[in-house]
């Protein structure tokens, strides 16, 4: 791992590596805090590279100094979920493949995707780029070369550092994003990156350009990145109060299985009045299995499958005046965030104003 000023968040990402790491390689580039202590209280080798605005030269220089058999990329805002040594032991002992993929949580109550961080110890496998370093074209080629694949494997990582201000990693990523769009200025990724930062940096307009880039290069690109970026554009347009139903239903045609523009569709039909096709989106929603999700690049709120999936239901059958059915759906909602306390208010509500079962007649004899 690479870190800068990660002293808060080593203990438990060297944590959640003991007994599975053989050894830890950490390259620190210019910490002023307890990081290069604190990874050496660890038993971690530290070296020492000074920050040259290129994620891919320090991360290269920790491949040099690695003498594993396989390497776990990971950063400091990072944790390994919970696993056991023999496990990991088998899967990498006899293995066929060059490289294996993990799942990459990227923030808590997130669905994951699939991230490149486990492969050979390979001189020909290195990073490239100078933000959003990859290893992928590498491997691609050391795959090439020696016939191998790459596979997906069931180790799974959190990420936990979006958390605080993010002023300082704005701006410090933010001539690194244009450095690399000049020179890859078709990468979708990188353009919605750019717009991240640019919103962070309260620049909207400028964010809005970047994305409306990426969209345009999705309309001939169709990847993963492309569903994000869109997402993002319709968020940020509909944020601020502008027509989106053009734009959701150009999206939804590209990408049917999109779960954000799905949600957004049924918000539109909610603000229209069209209840009944809100709800009709919503329950899709309520009805995907979590575990069959692809992991190819987006990662969705769960809530949106779940409690905020039924909560919207229940407000378009509150909306309809079908109060008993509102109430059920809020309960749904209410069972799978109990510590949301909005939900059992707005099931009561509907409760209150469903109509009572009349009691029955006592017989006349008994």
């Amino acid at each position: 791992m690479i870190v800068r000023d990660e002293a808060r968040h080593l203990p438990a990402c060297f944590a959640s590596l003991k007994g599975i790491a053989d050894e830890l390689v950490v390259v620190d580039t210019g910490s002023v805090d307890d990081s290069a202590a604190i990874a050496r209280d660890h038993g971690a080798k530290v070296l020492h590279h000074p920050w040259n605005d290129d994620f891919s030269a320090p991360r290269n220089v920790g491949l040099e100094h690695a003498t594993g058999r396989w390497i776990l990329y990971i950063d400091a805002d990072e944790r390994l979920r919970p696993t056991d040594r023999s496990s990991v032991h088998a899967l990498l002992e006899k293995a066929p493949e060059i490289a294996f993929q993990v799942r990459l949580h990227p923030a808590g109550g997130y669905t994951p995707s699939l991230d490149y961080r486990l492969w050979r110890n390979d001189p020909r496998i290195r990073f490239r780029g100078v933000i959003h370093e990859k290893v992928i074209y590498s491997l691609e080629e050391a795959a090439c070369e020696d016939g191998k694949s790459i596979g997906v494997c069931a180790l799974a990582l959190d990420h936990v550092g979006y958390e605080g201000d993010q002023t300082r990693k704005h701006q410090r990523n933010l001539p690194l994003l244009r450095a690399q769009l000049a020179a890859e200025p078709d990468n979708i990724f990188n353009w919605r990156h750019l717009a991240q930062v640019l919103i962070g940096l309260g620049l909207p307009e400028e964010a809005e350009r970047a994305l409306e880039r990426a969209v345009a290069l999705a309309r001939d690109v169709r990847n993963e990145h492309g569903t994000v970026a869109w997402s993002d554009l319709v968020r940020l347009r509909r944020d601020r109060g502008e027509d989106v139903t053009e734009l959701v239903a150009e999206g939804r045609a590209r990408w049917p299985e999109n779960w954000w523009l799905v949600w957004a569709e049924g918000q539109l039909h909610f603000e229209a009045g069209r209840h009944a096709e809100a709800i009709g989106c919503f329950q899709r929603l309520a009805e995907v299995d979590l575990r069959t999700l692809p992991f190819h690049g987006v990662a969705y709120d769960e809530r949106i499958f779940g409690s905020f999936a039924h909560a919207a239901v229940g407000l378009a059958l509150f909306r309809m005046g079908r109060y008993a059915e509102a109430a059920e759906a809020y309960a749904a909602a209410e069972h799978l965030e109990p510590e949301a306390p909005e939900y059992r208010v707005k099931r009561q509500l509907a409760e209150s104003k469903a109509p009572k079962a009349s009691p029955q007649a006592a017989p006349l004899v008994s």
